[in-house]
């Protein structure tokens, strides 16, 4: 059985419209529900940071990492390596438990806990929903 084919003068706009509105209402969503669920858990504001969002015709999910300007979620999905850690405001770090206050410290890096990535390459199906 054959089907006929018609091309509207506006077929660009719609074209774009159905991708905004696939992005927006079911590839987003699904993207960040299912970076929610990978995301590592300690406060909660790492997953409370992750969001969806256009610009033009491109699906943006981030995450930032909380409250405060506080940017972590980076280092989170990929690792850090050793660095030295060194105060800021204070003349010495120290923190609970430590034995004395210290000038530096040599951070042995973390590892890294992917989240994003994972829900971004995550396979879906046609109707973009998680499967």
């Amino acid at each position: 059985m054959a089907s006929r084919v018609e091309i509207s003068d506006d077929w660009e706009g719609e074209v774009t419209g159905a991708l905004q509105k696939l992005f927006v209402e079911r590839l987003g969503p699904a993207i960040a529900e299912d970076a929610s669920r990978y995301c590592p858990e300690d406060t909660g504001a790492l997953k409370e940071s992750i969001e969806y969002h256009l610009e033009g015709l491109k699906l943006i999910v981030s995450a930032t990492g909380g409250a405060d300007g506080k940017t972590y979620a980076a280092y989170v999905e990929l690792g850090t390596k050793p660095h030295v850690i060194y105060p800021k405001d204070k003349q010495a770090l120290f923190w609970k438990g430590a034995a004395h206050p210290v000038g530096m410290v040599n951070h042995p890096g973390t590892k890294p806990r992917p989240f994003l990535r994972p829900a971004l390459y995550k396979t879906r199906g046609d109707g973009g929903g998680a499967e």
